[in-house]
């Protein structure tokens, strides 16, 4: 029976959000450097324990670029996404309002190119994340998210983060 009951209150969600993104680089060789691009993810989750869930999520990072003095020649662009395994803790605020701390691994892809060439990295990275949920109705919410990982590419490193907002559907 107790297992029943632990079956029955499990609940699976899916979401998207779109924001902004920021890639903490130098801009070596650049005159100047657009750090800042769209990004936007998708994921899903599944309600393990009251306050406790699984999720999965691909994030597009986009891209940031560095500039040079020649006629605006790209002297290189880097170009970021994730595939994020990561456990969730929810806490609730009120009836309506919800917050989220997430933990896990991120799985990162980088691709470089530029004048000097291209290269590409794939990397396991450690994956934070925040938000906070406003319920809707039953089975929708407002979500706005805060995602934190890094990325390898070429022999560089950086920071990744996103800031976005969207919804989330239970099922």
């Amino acid at each position: 029976m107790t297992m029943f009951a632990g079956a029955a209150s499990a609940q699976a969600y899916v979401g998207g959000t779109v924001g902004f993104s920021n890639f903490s680089v130098d801009c070596p060789g650049g005159t100047s450097c657009d750090t800042q691009d769209t990004a936007f993810k998708v994921y899903g989750g599944f309600t393990v324990a009251p306050h406790i869930a699984i999720e999965v999520a691909y994030i597009d990072f986009g891209s940031t670029t560095s500039r040079t003095n020649l006629a605006s020649l790209n002297y290189y662009t880097v170009d970021s996404s994730a595939l994020i395994v990561n456990g969730a803790y929810r806490w609730d605020f009120s009836p309506k309002w919800a917050g989220v701390a997430r933990l896990g691994l991120a799985s990162v892809s980088t691709d470089i190119s530029g004048l000097v060439g291209s290269d590409s990295d794939s990397s396991i990275n450690l994956y934070a994340g925040f938000g906070i949920e406003y319920a809707v109705a039953k089975n929708l919410k407002i979500v706005g998210a805060i995602d934190l990982t890094s990325f390898e590419v070429g022999g560089s490193d950086g920071a990744l983060n996103a800031v976005s907002g969207g919804v989330q559907f239970s099922f």
